[in-house]
């Protein structure tokens, strides 16, 4: 049976029809005018919640914006790149603000850190790597919790417009859960409405993953009863990850390539990861493979074949066997050495004036 909420995702296929049933959301078709990008096209974005709103304030030239964030816990990885990449194209498509946050607090009160240092070493180096990923630095803003404690401020104002049980209806918690964390909540809900808090009231879009929608939920509901508007959302399918599973992640060792690993060895990983061959050359070229089980192709199609005949063509060689496993694992290797080994510098030179880039209090 599949588990999903902020803090775990068991390891079972998916069934994204099943979670917009239970989540209450809406599928992506019922959008008539998606924005031309192959998160879209190729139906990594699945669901939403009133992105049609967001998308017609957009056009009619209202005010907007987008936030979303991470954890502090170690690297961004691939999988992170995957929703960010869509932050950034949708930020130059509407030349709108954009706000990251960076949860160290969450990280280390869920035990994903030793201490509050490491957290906040981690978060500085994941704001250079967001920065590095191409999002426009005049148009940015990027907050650390440690260092931008007016959130918690905001949280306190808002948690007055919740309660316990509403939390534990939203996210299942019980006693054993620590204080912070049966807070952090609350603090998320004040990342999601803090643009608002700022700017005004806006429609503002909030990209995640599905296993972040219980922070959506309550803070659209909070947001409701201060007389802000409801933050919309789109949610993006899990990248899988290197020997298939659920998804990509940090606590799951093995199933991650970081954007701070040795592009040698990342391209080494990549070798190892799940396809969708036979069990041997000769099977594979008569009874080809399939691509929709293949963790190679996903990857590829997810970070580095953005023209989508280029993609289709990968995929019909492969199921005719004229491709084999090994070769697109090469092409995928050869992918991310070469993207990782041109992305590290430019984080190296956002972190040495990251500091410049953060909101303080």
């Amino acid at each position: 049976m599949q588990h999903i909420d902020p803090f775990d995702v068991s390891d079972e296929s998916i069934n994204y029809q099943k979670l917009i049933e239970e989540f209450g959301t809406q599928p992506i078709s019922s959008v008539k005018k998606l924005p031309n990008y192959k998160a879209f096209r190729r139906g990594f974005v699945f669901s939403h919640r009133d992105f049609d709103k967001f998308l017609t304030a957009v056009e009619k030239g209202k005010k907007a914006s987008i936030i979303t964030g991470v954890n502090a816990s170690g690297s961004l990885h691939l999988g992170h790149k995957w929703t960010m990449d869509l932050v950034v194209a949708l930020q130059r498509e509407y030349d709108i603000p954009v706000l990251l946050t960076i949860s160290d607090d969450e990280a280390y009160v869920t035990g994903k850190v030793k201490s509050q240092i490491e957290s906040l070493e981690n978060a500085k180096l994941i704001a250079a790597q967001l920065l590095a990923l191409g999002f426009n630095p005049k148009k940015t803003r990027i907050l650390i919790h440690q260092q931008y404690t007016k959130i918690y401020n905001l949280a306190i104002k808002l948690s007055t417009h919740c309660t316990m049980n509403e939390i534990k209806a939203i996210y299942g918690f019980d006693m054993s859960k620590n204080p912070g964390q049966w807070f952090y909540p609350v603090v998320q809900a004040a990342d999601i409405l803090l643009p608002q808090e700022l700017d005004g009231p806006h429609q503002v879009l909030v990209p995640i993953a599905i296993d972040q929608d219980p922070h959506l939920r309550l803070a659209r509901d909070i947001a409701d009863r201060v007389g802000l508007v409801k933050p919309a959302t789109v949610h993006m399918r899990f990248l899988r990850g290197l020997k298939g599973g659920s998804k990509m992640s940090k606590s799951k060792p093995g199933s991650a390539i970081f954007l701070d690993e040795d592009p040698k060895r990342a391209a080494k990983l990549c070798m190892q990861a799940l396809t969708g061959g036979q069990p041997t050359i000769e099977e594979q070229r008569k009874y080809g493979g399939d691509p929709e089980k293949s963790v190679v192709i996903e990857y590829l199609g997810a970070h580095f074949i953005e023209d989508d005949s280029e993609l289709q063509k990968l995929k019909d060689d492969y199921r005719a066997g004229k491709i084999l496993d090994g070769e697109t694992k090469q092409l995928l290797a050869s992918h991310v050495e070469k993207y990782l080994s041109e992305f590290q510098p430019k984080v190296s030179k956002y972190l040495e004036e990251i500091e410049d880039h953060l909101m303080k209090d």
